[in-house]
């Protein structure tokens, strides 16, 4: 068994130096070129997100507390808006 596969591993590094090539055979890997694109695509997609989903996370969990001072000033605001027009005003007839 070890003699097949150093003689497989000599056949290749033979045709490497007289090809000039010397990049491993993939082609089992069959050519489904445009489904291996979009999967590459999906891939970087994917890892992208999750990338930026941790950092959220990280930085979430960094400032918990700061989080809820706007949205309280922001409360006050809209209440602030709400009170004025309560009153709405009459149109002279």
């Amino acid at each position: 068994m070890l003699e097949s596969v150093r003689q497989y591993f000599q056949d290749w590094s033979d045709a490497c130096e007289y090809a000039n090539e010397c990049a491993p055979d993939l082609s089992f890997l069959g050519n489904g070129e445009p489904f291996t694109a979009l999967l590459f695509i999906a891939a970087a997609c994917y890892l992208a997100w999750a990338v930026n989903e941790a950092r959220i996370q990280r930085r979430g969990a960094a400032r918990p507390a700061a989080s809820t001072q706007p949205a309280n000033e922001l409360k006050a605001v809209v209440a602030q808006m709400q009170q004025a027009q309560a009153a709405p005003e009459k149109l002279a007839a």
